[in-house]
């Protein structure tokens, strides 16, 4: 299924498609949005905790703005799970560790909606205290259980159709709200939201699903 979605994505940049799903994206996403800033970022961007502590905004309510982009762009293309094509939006997580019911209501919104969201964790961490692993699956959500590292460290959210990495030092967890994190959002380049597939799909391939673990 990665494979082909690699596929498909590229097809979707040469015939330009992304970008007239980008422009949906904006005119539906007033009623989504949970901050003004609107549901993706246009442009290379960097943000720290620090940016947002003294309006109220979070870290959190960026990247659950960027996850909302994408329901919204599968939402105005009529897209469901069982589309044969691979959906024009998706969102895939690589987190160590996953304790944001914010962020997790967001990805099963986005599934809902019908876009194909995949989460990678750390196998040892989607065990621990208030882990959301379960929750996610249960709700739709592909999840995927690497116990091939001492630790599955990596940190980072693709929005595919927005060509949106984010990535950095910042946890999914409710703890992390309280420490002083840093992210990167990198929007509108497609090379690099492909390097980071492609290390997703690695991480996938030598991990288990949880219901089959779970089993």
């Amino acid at each position: 299924m990665f494979k082909r979605a690699c596929v498909f994505f590229l097809g979707l940049l040469a015939a330009g498609s992304l970008v007239a799903g980008a422009l949906v994206a904006g005119a539906l996403a007033s009623e989504l949005r949970p901050n003004p800033d609107g549901p993706y970022f246009e442009g290379p961007i960097y943000f720290g905790f620090s940016d947002f502590s003294a309006n109220g905004a979070t870290i959190e309510d960026k990247l659950v703005s960027a996850i909302l982009g994408e329901a919204v762009i599968a939402r105005a293309a009529g897209l469901t799970r069982d589309d044969k094509d691979w959906p024009a939006a998706a969102v895939y997580v690589a987190a160590y560790s996953f304790t944001s019911k914010k962020l997790a209501d967001a990805l099963i919104y986005a599934v809902k909606s019908g876009c194909e969201v995949t989460v990678v964790m750390d196998k040892k961490q989607s065990q621990g205290k208030g882990s959301l692993a379960s929750f996610l699956a249960l709700n739709g959500v592909a999840v995927y259980l690497d116990a091939s590292h001492n630790a599955m460290h990596s940190k980072y959210i693709l929005c595919l159709s927005q060509d949106a990495v984010y990535t950095g030092s910042y946890n999914f967890t409710e703890n992390a709200k309280k420490n002083a994190e840093n992210i990167v959002g990198l929007v509108g380049n497609p090379f690099l939201v492909m390097m980071y597939l492609r290390d997703f799909m690695g991480h996938v391939g030598h991990s288990e699903i949880l219901n089959t673990v779970m089993s």
